[in-house]
């Protein structure tokens, strides 16, 4: 259950055009969700924790199911994690995210598996199969535009086989809090003054550019083509930091959070609307002055994704402000308003 507070600021978030994930931190959780309604009335889509078995992810998708059918696949998903081992070798992904998809057995199911370069090809191969895909681990705008070019591949070969392009959507994570956090980091590093104004503005920046980056593929004739067709709008999921959900708003984006994150940013003050749209000048900006103050932002998310991933392949949980993936070896062992599509 939540707090009345925290129903009216989910509230808020989907009129915002933000959809709110819930990010539970262990199957147990997780199952609490599915049994009480946290899950379905309050989050309209989960992020199945490591270890999760493929039983539980069909209960959640089962209960979100009316949400899915409702809004025509915008919302209702179930993210489900493929075992991080099989990260950088491409047909073992595949066939391991083929058959978590057929072991869940439900529409509204995601595999979730990191962006490495093999992620990406098999990011394509899944969605040209309609199987729909979250894509974690994605740690900068290069990476997210690649991801971008995966998912456009993926539809356009499900398109030319005939396949309807509405079955195969996509999700694409940023962990801010995490950017953030090791941002500063390194700033504390490099005796930057803790209150020097580009402190806690890393993950804001990569997220605004990301945000600017989808907008432009989508306003390009050949996406039209595929929304024609029945494409699904990529979304954007951000796990932001401790008092950072007010900052990470705009349209046809989500949010990851557990009931604490939800009810801290409930005592938070309001929220001041979108944060994103536009915003692209400034978080040049904001990024510029981070490498001129030593702090080089490509190679922190190069650090961050292998970082991150090691972490996954070894069974160690990721870090606060990234969205749980797998363990090694086994993957998936007052209410808002409905969203519209």
């Amino acid at each position: 259950m939540v707090s009345q507070g925290a129903g009216a600021l989910l509230r808020q978030l989907v009129s915002e055009g933000v959809s709110p994930w819930l990010s539970a931190r262990d199957p147990e959780e997780f199952a609490a969700a599915v049994r009480y309604p946290t899950l379905g009335g309050h989050f309209h889509n989960a992020l199945a924790p490591a270890g999760s078995t493929p039983a539980q992810a069909r209960r959640a998708c089962d209960l979100l199911l009316p949400l899915f059918e409702a809004s025509r696949g915008t919302v209702g998903h179930v993210s489900v994690p493929v075992a991080p081992r099989w990260a950088h070798d491409a047909p073992a992904l595949l066939e391991a995210a083929r058959s978590l998809h057929g072991a869940v057995g439900r529409p509204n199911a995601l595999v979730r598996m990191p962006m490495t370069p093999a992620g990406l090809a098999v990011l394509a191969d899944c969605l040209a199969d309609g199987i729909g895909v979250h894509a974690c681990l994605v740690f900068s705008d290069a990476r997210y535009a690649e991801v971008l070019d995966a998912y456009v591949c993926g539809l356009e070969r499900s398109l030319a086989s005939g396949r309807p392009l509405g079955g195969a959507p996509m999700v694409a994570s940023f962990p801010a809090g995490l950017f953030d956090r090791e941002a500063d980091s390194r700033l504390d590093e490099l005796g930057v003054a803790v209150d020097h104004e580009v402190r806690g503005a890393a993950g804001l920046a990569v997220a605004r550019r990301m945000y600017r980056i989808r907008e432009e593929r989508l306003s390009g004739d050949w996406w039209r083509v595929l929304r024609a067709n029945g494409a699904p709008q990529p979304r954007l999921l951000w796990s932001p930091a401790d008092g950072g959900v007010g900052a990470l708003v705009g349209w046809n984006t989500a949010l990851a959070l557990s009931v604490e994150t939800l009810e801290a940013a409930a005592l938070e003050p309001a929220l001041t609307g979108d944060t994103l749209l536009n915003a692209g000048a400034e978080a040049s900006s904001a990024l510029l002055a981070l490498e001129r103050l030593g702090v080089r932002v490509a190679e922190l998310a190069a650090v961050l994704e292998a970082q991150e991933l090691a972490r996954l392949q070894q069974g160690r949980p990721v870090r606060r402000g990234s969205v749980p993936a797998a363990s090694p070896g086994s993957g998936c062992s007052s209410a808002p308003a409905a969203e519209q599509p």
